[in-house]
């Protein structure tokens, strides 16, 4: 064997030496620094766990150990249950985020239909509901409302045949006489001249119209 091959040979082993010397010091320093980290925290636990006890003991609170041991132990054998409920409420947590813009969308669309409905005076109309309602209970008693409500479906069958176009082109045929009408200019009608109206076609049909009324009214009876 060369010198030359001998010699890279043994600076690769020196090299290799050297990367294991680092790393045993790396890991040397590490465990000295946990070991002072361990310390430190054993020294300002200590501290801590007695400034705990001075000021339990001036707040009179007995610290039991026993229950303080049973109790560290019941957390370690709950560790996966703590484990779970923490990532529960991490969940909900990002629920809770993922929520926020679409509740805050819905309130906004809320507020704004509410907007709606007011410039649109539903809010006004159900104020003047109640009102009326108000009214209707000062002006009648317990029992007219209890009747009403008893006829309801007489009283609808009545609205209903009311909405009737032909009985309200009758209505409104009646009222417009009746406003056309004026009692000062009413002439007075003798026998005579009356037996001369009834002569006429349109008083004929006109007593036609109010015979047969009372004959279907007779007949509804």
């Amino acid at each position: 064997m060369s010198d030359k091959l001998m010699q890279e040979q043994i600076n690769e082993i020196n090299r290799k030496l050297d990367l294991l010397i680092d790393e045993v010091t790396i890991q040397r320093q590490t465990r000295e620094a946990v070991n002072d980290l361990i310390d430190d925290v054993a020294v300002i636990g200590k501290d801590v766990f007695k400034n705990m006890v001075i000021q339990l003991d001036d707040a009179s609170i007995e610290l039991d150990s026993e229950a303080l041991r049973s109790l560290i132990f019941k957390l370690i054998r709950n560790m996966g249950s703590l484990s779970m409920v923490l990532e529960t409420l991490e969940s909900l947590t990002d629920l809770a985020s993922d929520l926020t813009p679409i509740i805050k969308q819905v309130g906004l669309d809320g507020i704004k239909k509410f907007h709606e409905l007011e410039q649109k005076g539903y809010f006004d109309a159900l104020n003047q509901i109640g009102v009326t309602i108000d009214t209707l209970l000062s002006r009648y008693s317990r029992e007219d409302l209890g009747r009403l409500s008893e006829n309801l479906v007489p009283v609808t069958e009545t609205l209903m045949n009311l909405a009737d176009p032909r009985i309200l082109d009758k209505i409104n045929s009646l009222a417009t006489a009746l406003r056309d009408i004026n009692m000062d200019e009413i002439e007075e009608y003798s026998v005579w001249r009356m037996a001369r109206e009834l002569g006429k076609p349109e008083v004929k049909k006109s007593i036609g119209f109010i015979m047969a009324f009372i004959s279907i009214i007779n007949q509804k009876k």
